[in-house]
């Protein structure tokens, strides 16, 4: 008897596996007719279509948007873009049977909004309208303590708490205590510009398989973050594999005089936010 219940059992667990594996393999990739989502310029906000509004109309999907100057998940979002010229909005859907790319969307914007880019912190990062700034990392320890510090996943702008009894801890080590951290090094610039753009380039001198890399930015001065699009802040080459999205940046600090920018790192040693600590060139 205990031998039939065990046979009984393991027959229907195949069956039940076998089941699964039949419904999954009965998931296929959406064709792109039934995919639906907008483009559209908010002409009343913004005459010149500088107001641009995003929006997946398509049920049970993941929005996967990449408006050149940014990139988004949401399921609808608003881009707001400071100068002229023609835009290429590219969307892409998270289906059960994996990710549909459906044909770009060019918007054009007639005028310039230079208010979306008029702001103090627009302005400590990238000098102002018409300006660039270039940035390098604190290996030399002239304003804080040493070039890269941790904090949780659930810390952000001056190092506060983002959640109530998040995940929410800081270590500021001394960088001539803590030599093994990083190596020593000119780890080349980093320069974002607002010249007819918002333009950034990184020269990664300690980095040879990066190089110079050079793409756009978006600044996001409410929510506190900073996507880079084409290029990747400096960093060090021992770290280059543990983040998963080098572009994908919280701002932890950005004055005239310093900026500390955190990436969450995804593998390695485990999650948590690697603060790299800037000081510009003179």
């Amino acid at each position: 008897m205990k031998t039939f219940i065990k046979i009984l059992s393991a027959s229907l667990t195949l069956a039940f596996v076998m089941s699964c594996q039949e419904e999954h393999e009965l998931d296929a990739p959406l064709d792109k007719s039934e995919i639906t989502f907008e483009v559209t310029q908010d002409l009343a906000a913004d005459p010149g279509g500088n107001t641009v509004i995003l929006k997946n109309t398509t049920p049970g999907t993941i929005s996967i948007w990449d408006y050149g100057t940014g990139k988004s998940n949401r399921v609808q979002d608003t881009v707001r873009i400071a100068f002229k010229g023609e835009y290429k909005i590219k969307f892409s859907a998270v289906t059960d049977g994996g990710i549909v790319e459906m044909d770009p969307v060019t918007v054009t914007v007639t005028e310039d909004n230079l208010n979306y880019v008029n702001d103090p912190l627009w302005t400590a990062l990238s000098g102002g309208v018409g300006n660039e700034k270039t940035w390098i990392l604190d290996i030399d320890a002239n304003y804080f303590a040493g070039p890269m510090f941790f904090y949780g996943t659930d810390n952000g702008w001056q190092g506060g708490c983002l959640k109530d009894g998040g995940d929410c801890w800081n270590w500021s080590p001394k960088y001539s205590e803590n030599t093994w951290l990083m190596p020593d090094g000119d780890y080349g610039t980093m320069t974002f510009s607002l010249k007819g753009g918002p333009f950034v380039t990184s020269n990664h001198l300690m980095i040879p398989s990066r190089g110079t890399e050079s793409g756009t930015y978006y600044l996001d001065k409410d929510a506190k973050t900073l996507t880079m699009t084409g290029a990747t802040p400096l960093h060090d080459k021992g770290r280059d594999e543990c983040v998963g999205a080098w572009g994908s940046i919280r701002l932890f600090a950005l004055t005239e005089n310093f900026m500390q920018i955190g990436v969450l790192r995804t593998s390695c040693d485990g999650p948590c936010y690697l603060v790299y600590n800037f000081v510009p060139k003179k």
